[in-house]
């Protein structure tokens, strides 16, 4: 049986609680955790939470804003209600001298003995312990610290993933299988898919735009120095810019004749 109960109200925090128990159960094992949504179909609701009470070490109970919300028959607070399984899971707790910690979610406030019934009242004396999703992880890590040193048989039961990546020989071994997988990929040779095959012209096509964009590059460099020769050269830079140019305009119209020719 569980080492941990989980207690909650539905309407008030089954998200957190359902969280709560997923996070611990991957860090202590599926074994140490219960929360009434593994009771079987079929059972006794009541003999197997208090079978689970009496088999746990430690009593869980999640308080969300609405925790003590109005009961239905008019009274302050459902947990003064006779009927109230939230109730009666701390109430069978404390009778049999299990740890209590209340986890306060959601922005929740703890409440005063007064606003308990008498024989829960006591639960307002307890430290309660409060998680927030935005230092969700941190307090995860803290409760379960708090959990070890409350029942020292918890310490044995944490997974060690964390502790294996953590490992220099890890490290090394998961680097290694990374390094021969990627020489195995490069060594087998990858055969072209149907639709890249089909597609022959892709390679010249691409070829002829890398070639073009060069070359304008090309073209706009050039352009770029000779204009700036032509607004800050001096006297002898725009002789032979001149010189130049005439020289091109020569060699163009000796082109453009060929080509008449031809």
């Amino acid at each position: 049986m569980a080492g941990i109960f989980i207690s909650y109200r539905r309407d008030d925090s089954q998200g957190f609680a359902g969280r709560l128990a997923d996070d611990l159960t991957e860090i202590l094992g599926s074994n140490l955790v219960f929360r009434d949504v593994e009771i079987p179909v079929g059972h006794d609701f009541s003999l197997i939470l208090n079978r689970a009470i009496a088999a746990c070490d430690v009593l869980l109970v999640v308080i969300g804003r609405n925790w003590q919300t109005t009961s239905h028959n008019g009274a302050r607070s459902r947990l003064f209600e006779p009927t109230d399984w939230v109730r009666a899971e701390i109430k069978a707790a404390f009778e049999q001298g299990k740890r209590i910690i209340p986890i306060l979610v959601g922005g929740a406030k703890m409440s005063t003995a007064t606003e308990l019934p008498a024989d829960i009242s006591q639960l307002s004396k307890i430290q309660a312990f409060e998680m927030s999703d935005r230092r969700w992880d941190e307090d995860i890590e803290n409760l379960v610290q708090l959990l070890q040193r409350e029942v020292p048989e918890l310490t044995g039961s944490v997974s060690s993933p964390h502790r294996q990546a953590d490992s220099p020989a890890q490290v090394l071994r998961e680097l290694g299988h990374r390094v021969l997988e990627e020489v195995r990929q490069q060594r087998t040779p990858q055969a072209p898919s149907r639709r890249t095959a089909h597609r022959w012209w892709l390679g010249p096509v691409m070829a002829i735009g890398g070639f073009l964009r060069k070359l304008a590059i090309t073209v706009f460099v050039i352009a770029m120095v000779y204009i700036g020769f032509r607004l800050f050269g001096d006297a002898a830079v725009l002789e032979q810019l001149d010189r130049l140019e005439t020289r091109l305009l020569v060699g163009w119209d000796r082109l453009l004749d060929y080509l008449n020719i031809q």
